[in-house]
């Protein structure tokens, strides 16, 4: 590592001497002709930003010779990427953007590992800002993503949730946060993402198989996290934001400061939230011919605490820049007391507080180091995203209610310890304007131990290490072709357990020891004839190697009101995937049409036994639930997501998005378990501005949701009836200053108090109905300091 470090500084030091260049412009309206101040021009491998003057000219100065990626965006106006090598005198930019009633074109779309524009991206991808995660945020961040094509959440109540892509979770779906994959026991049904939902400033969703670039786990897809960006202009700013939401008394806030001195840059943020047992529209639920009842329709125990901080330092230079960021996140969540065991009438009377967290519940706790840095050498970038992650999991229960006593782990049932190494480093080669090569390496190291009065994961170590190579060539403005190849190599390492008392012996798992090699590749091709239409093809392999859980879990799992049974003789998972895109585009007017189609051989999945773990295992009680069993079988997954937006005024905005997932297992003939149902969005909203002294602009909106029948179920699992949600939407920003402007929001979700269910809902099985009615109000103030 230190020579390494040598290595890098002396690089530095080497390309220090080089010419420093200047890279200058002026945007234009491409119809009137007319320049544009407030414009917003971008260098991604500098991560600079320069906003241009009243006669819409912009200058960066001290840049060295190198290929860089620039972005122009101006609200109103169609975003530009392109591609300029500056080398001799320097640069002189005159850029024509083209007005665009469509919101997401004003964004910049660019994956921060592709680095290409809308068009020229082989995979479909959605990007959001932080205005729209700001007017969407629900209970999660997750959730802040479920009106998204494609886009599902597993939950667990209101406060815990995974993302789905296309039917697919767990270790299925990457999620990168400052660029490092987030590693926090993801292969749980209740395990929830461990992001503060205050802190994302921009976030990509890649839909499709992102193996290629971001490792084996992104055979469903991959949802990259970016804070906001940090001020240029050597100022200090920040904001305040705070949330409030009827159903369950949720008060939230996040206090944010930023800013640049020279070349050092800073942020830190603390965040809180605190909330209270949540309603249902229902005052009783039946659960094996039972009824019992919820008291003033609220389920007990529900409650939760949130705290977390983020704290970042680093430089930014003409070589590139490095930061360092230290994050932590802290939950508290309870689960429905109905969640353990079978559940009784006395276990759900009211405790006298709404807002207490007794047992069952969850405590996790995420500590992440990113280091995240891009470097000019030869000409050329090399990008490092390494992180070290802790993963600390608890989750308590009676111990009396498993037939035990209460020992030196008081309530604590599972404690589970994970840590996390990991090395993304990539290079690009621009050889031209025109042809990008990528070779990168990724590489992971973890640890697991546990403890708690009982067994459901044991101690492992795992290793992953893999290298590609990727390309990219576009010409005569009109193609783009794009291929690559991966290699991988993986092993686990998991140590066996077992119990035994005088009159019984239960092997919870053996030693296993396995080692795992693949070559996988991926072929796109992207088509635009002109600026209203673009085709999209994108063909790949994918491999995925089984988790330790999937091989050697064997516990009463209470967060999943199910026992959880390994299998170590499971194999690989290799797919074939195919993703279609088609898209038209006028000023007014977007359709986006994305089909979808894989083949799995040897998909691994959970599916529901007719078997009782207390039939199992000699160690539980009578009362300890059904077994779910990890199985491997060769499958079929296809769907499409249709995406249409119109503005049949200005101020008028309609959107509309259909999803539909269909899965066939090739073995049973059966579908696989937790698919969820297809749906159709829509929202209307009318939004115009003022430029009062005091109002800058007001927003006015409805949407609806239909969710469709999900009889299409594996063996042993519930149907799920279909149903529709409405909800409301407003919002305004009011001038503080010359050039403050504060958010103030106000949303209705489930406006009609309606009782449903959500089949990927982990409270599904003991058919409890969703949240009721609830308001949200939220405002965020800014604030700088020169």
């Amino acid at each position: 590592m230190k020579c390494f470090f040598w290595l890098i500084i002396g690089l530095l030091a080497s390309t220090s001497g080089l010419a420093q260049l200047q890279l200058s412009g002026v945007i234009y309206d491409a119809e009137s002709k007319e320049p544009l101040p407030g414009a917003i021009v971008s260098i991604h491998e500098l991560d600079v930003s320069i906003v241009t003057d009243i006669e819409g000219k912009f200058l960066f100065e001290n840049i060295r010779p190198a290929t860089y990626h620039l972005h122009i965006s101006y609200m109103g106006f169609k975003a530009q990427t392109m591609v300029k090598s500056i080398r001799g005198q320097g640069e002189y930019l005159r850029v024509y953007l083209e007005s665009t009633a469509l919101e997401l074109n004003e964004i910049i779309v660019e994956s921060n590992h592709y680095k290409t524009g809308p068009k020229e991206q082989t995979l479909s991808m959605e990007i959001l800002d932080a205005e729209f995660l700001a007017k969407n945020r629900k209970g999660t961040f997750v959730n802040s993503l479920e009106d998204i094509p494609g886009i599902s959440a597993i939950n667990t109540g209101v406060g815990i949730s995974k993302p789905v892509i296309r039917g697919m979770s767990f270790n299925r779906v990457i999620v990168n946060d400052k660029g490092v994959k987030q590693e926090g026991q993801q292969w749980g049904t209740d395990h929830g993402l461990e992001i503060d939902m205050f802190e994302p400033g921009r976030v990509e969703v890649i839909k499709g198989p992102g193996s290629l670039m971001y490792g084996s786990d992104g055979l469903g897809g991959v949802i990259n996290i970016f804070p906001p960006a940090i001020p240029q202009d050597k100022e200090i700013e920040g904001s305040i934001q705070g949330i409030y939401k009827s159903n369950n008394h949720l008060v939230g806030s996040s206090t944010v400061v930023q800013g640049k001195k020279n070349d050092w840059v800073y942020r830190g943020r603390f965040s809180t939230q605190d909330f209270g047992d949540y309603r249902v529209p229902a005052d009783q639920f039946t659960y094996n011919g039972y009824i019992l009842p919820i008291y003033n329709e609220r389920l007990k125990n529900t409650a939760g605490q949130e705290r977390n901080f983020t704290l970042m330092s680093g430089i930014k230079k003409s070589w590139g820049y490095s930061t360092l960021t230290l994050s932590n996140f802290h939950q508290k969540a309870g689960l429905f007391v109905g969640a353990v065991g079978i559940p009784r009438s006395y276990q759900l009377d009211h405790d006298g507080s709404y807002r207490n967290v007794d047992i069952p519940r969850q405590e996790t706790k995420h500590l992440k180091v990113a280091s995240n840095s891009n470097i000019l050498i030869g000409g050329h970038w090399l990008e490092m995203d390494w992180g070290y992650q802790r993963n600390q999991r608890e989750e308590h229960s009676d111990p009396t209610a498993h037939g035990q006593q209460e020992g030196p782990d008081g309530t604590k049932e599972h404690g589970l310890d994970l840590q996390t190494l990991s090395v993304n480093t990539r290079y690009f080669w621009q050889s031209s304007e025109s042809r990008t090569r990528i070779i990168g390496i990724q590489g992971q190291y973890q640890w697991h131990d546990w403890g708690g009065f009982a067994f459901l994961l044991p101690k492992f170590r795992t290793s992953n290490i893999g290298l590609f190579l990727y390309e990219e060539y576009s010409w005569a403005n009109r193609f783009t072709v794009t291929g690559g190849l991966r290699v991988d190599y993986a092993i686990r390492d998991i140590t066996g357990y077992s119990e035994s008392d005088d009159s019984d012996f239960f092997q919870y798992n053996e030693d296993i020891y396995r080692t795992y090699f693949n070559v996988s590749g991926a072929l796109g091709m992207s088509f635009y004839p002109n600026e209203r239409i673009n085709l999209k093809l994108n063909l790949g392999t994918s491999y995925r190697v089984p988790s330790p859980n999937e091989l050697s879990i064997n516990g009463l799992h209470h967060g999943t009101f199910r026992y959880e049974l390994g299998d170590s003789s499971l194999g690989t998972e290799r797919g074939v995937q195919m993703d279609f895109g088609l898209s038209y585009q006028e000023k007014d007017f977007s359709l986006v049409v994305t089909p979808f189609t894989s083949y799995f051989d040897g998909f691994i999945y959970l599916a529901a036994t007719t078997q009782f773990s207390s039939d199992f295992n000699p160690f539980l009680p009578a009362e300890s639930g059904q077994i779910y069993q990890y199985r491997q079988n060769d499958a079929l997954f296809a769907g499409a997501e249709i995406a249409m937006e119109f503005h049949p005024l200005k101020a008028l905005h309609w959107r509309a998005a259909y999803e539909y997932v269909y899965n066939y297992n090739l073995d049973t003939k059966l579908p696989l378990p937790f698919t969820p149902p297809g749906s159709l969005y829509t929202e209307l909203e009318y939004g115009f501005e003022l430029n009062h002294d005091w109002l800058e602009d007001i927003h006015l909106g409805t949407h609806a949701k239909w969710v469709f029948d999900q009889n299409r179920v594996d063996r042993n699992e519930n149907t799920t009836s279909g149903y529709w949600l409405l909800g409301l939407n407003a919002g305004m920003g009011i001038r503080l200053g010359e050039n403050t402007v504060s958010q103030l929001s106000f949303s209705a979700q489930n406006l009609l108090n309606k009782e449903y269910y959500n089949h990927l809902s982990r409270y599904r099985l003991l058919n409890l109905p969703e949240q009721g009615r609830n308001f949200v109000i939220s405002f965020q103030i800014p604030f700088a300091i020169k």
